[in-house]
């Protein structure tokens, strides 16, 4: 019989395609990671993976297994969740994965105050404004802006809020105090760009009618948390999420543009995969997230 860590193993090498790679995150080397792999298909007596130079592909046979073998880790999680929650434990690792701005600056502080109630509990984090494959990271949860397609996601909502364009007070001295999103062409614009693609065109409102303002970037970056310092800094206009600048607006670094046209809220959410037992740590970090944006909205309320 093999081993269920040979299992686990192929089941990263599938998610990653990569020897290596499900091996480094398995704490193995290279060559400890493929000789189990060599070891499982040899107990086994078939091949899982047909080897290239760049991935690792399913064979049908491995997908058969993997599938499988999935299904049987997930059914072997299940109870021990069930034995955590009847114990009451919150240990092992929980990754969460989170927007770069708002995760550096408010919500890593939420998972500390976590952390300080589960000492027990290993907290690992990816920072990143492009969307994360849960399965592929092997994320438990991810914090996202917007609508989400993807039916294979749960998700529960933490707030609904607006976005907003900021500018700090020393840019507005320089450059003057734009009165109508219209104007913003004229200006300094700091643009995030996501999975390659700069969001250009920001979104406002008027008589309850939703239309947009094409703008053109002086900077773009791929990481929110350097739109935000660029912004602070005075070198130009963000189009940032409210729970992002709140804190800098509430303490006058940021001042909010068009406060009298902001566009329909937009939801903040806490995305996991789909199970029939949720573990008893997520469902705890969720609730525990979702009472401190409940704070956190309750101090520094949206613009109306």
């Amino acid at each position: 019989m093999y081993h269920l860590n040979d299992l686990k193993l192929a089941i990263r090498i599938a998610d990653l395609q990569s020897v290596s790679a499900a091996g480094r995150e398995l704490a193995m080397t290279p060559a400890a990671a493929s000789a189990a792999l060599q070891r499982l298909e040899k107990k086994l007596d078939c091949v899982l993976f047909a080897r290239s130079t760049r991935k690792m592909t399913q064979t049908e046979e491995g997908k058969l297994f993997i599938e499988s073998g999935r299904k049987a880790i997930q059914l072997l999680e299940g109870a021990s969740n069930a034995l955590a929650d009847n114990k009451g434990e919150l240990k092992g690792e929980l990754k969460v994965a989170l927007p770069s701005d708002l995760g550096r600056n408010v919500v890593r502080e939420w998972l500390d105050d976590f952390c300080a109630v589960a000492p027990e509990l290993k907290i690992i984090l990816y920072f990143g404004d492009q969307m994360t494959d849960l399965i592929g990271q092997n994320v438990h949860l991810a914090l996202r802006y917007g609508q989400l397609e993807d039916s294979n996601l749960m998700r529960r909502q933490l707030a609904m809020m607006p976005r907003v364009a900021v500018a700090s007070p020393d840019y507005l001295k320089v450059h003057g105090h734009p009165t109508h999103p219209r104007e913003l062409p004229q200006h300094k614009i700091l643009v995030l760009n996501r999975g390659g693609e700069p969001w250009q065109k920001w979104r406002f409102s008027h008589k309850n009618k939703q239309y947009e303002v094409a703008v053109t970037a002086n900077k773009s970056c791929n990481d929110g948390a350097v739109i935000k310092d660029w912004t602070l800094a005075g070198q130009g206009i963000a189009y940032k999420s409210w729970f992002d600048v709140a804190k800098e607006v509430n303490q006058g670094q940021l001042v909010v543009l068009f406060a009298d046209q902001l566009a329909e809220e937009i939801p903040l959410q806490l995305v996991y995969l789909q199970s029939d037992y949720p573990s008893h740590k997520v469902r705890s970090a969720i609730d525990f997230l979702k009472q401190k944006s409940q704070s956190y909205l309750t101090r520094y309320p949206c613009p109306n």
